[in-house]
C-alpha cells in the first residue's frame, strides 16, 4: 500500500469484476476477479450544432449520454486452470457487474464505476487478450453504461 506525506493522491486500481454472458449466466463460475491492472473511465455523449442562416451556431444538443470504462487485468488464480479460466470473456451483449472501486461522481452519476445489479455495464465485444514470449498474459475489455438504459441481466432474444 503507497503512503504519502503532504497532499494526498488516489492510488491503485481497486475492483471486483464479475462477467455475465448474454443469458444472465457467471461466464467463469466460482471464481471472483481478474486481477485489476488498471482502468480507464470516459464520460461520452452524442452532440449536434443547430447553425443559423449565417453558420453561427445557436443551440447545442447533446443525448445518448454514456459512460465507457476500459479494463485492463491480468488472468490469475490458485492454480493454472483457474487462471486459464480467469482469461474467459462473455458473449456479446453480455453484462458487468464492477464493485469495490472508489465512488467517483461522473456523467451523471453518483457512483459512475460501481455497477449494481439494476444498471450493470454492457459488455458490446471487442475484448482482447495479449501474450507474450516472456510477460504474464494480459487482457482488455471495454464496457458500457447508457444513462436512460437499465442492463440488470439477460439480453432478449428478438
Amino acid at each position: 500500500m503507497a503512503n504519502t506525506q503532504g497532499r494526498i493522491y488516489r492510488f491503485g486500481s481497486p475492483a471486483t469484476l464479475a462477467l455475465y454472458d448474454s443469458n444472465n449466466n457467471l461466464v467463469v463460475t466460482g471464481y471472483v476477479s481478474p486481477d485489476m491492472e488498471s482502468y480507464d473511465l470516459t464520460h461520452e455523449a452524442d452532440t449536434e450544432e443547430v447553425r443559423n442562416s449565417s453558420g453561427e451556431v445557436v443551440g447545442h444538443i447533446t443525448y445518448n449520454n454514456r459512460l465507457t470504462l476500459t479494463v485492463n487485468f491480468i488472468p490469475a488464480g490458485a492454480t493454472s486452470a483457474e487462471a486459464l479460466k480467469a482469461m474467459s470473456l462473455p458473449d456479446a451483449n453480455g453484462t458487468c457487474i464492477l464493485t469495490g472501486a472508489p465512488a467517483v461522481q461522473c456523467g451523471g452519476y453518483a457512483d459512475a464505476l460501481n455497477a449494481a445489479t439494476g444498471n450493470r455495464w454492457i459488455y458490446s465485444g471487442g475484448g482482447s487478450l495479449k501474450f507474450t514470449q516472456t510477460g504474464k498474459v494480459t487482457g482488455t475489455i471495454t464496457l458500457k453504461r447508457f444513462t436512460n438504459l437499465s442492463a440488470s441481466g439477460a439480453a432478449t432474444s428478438l
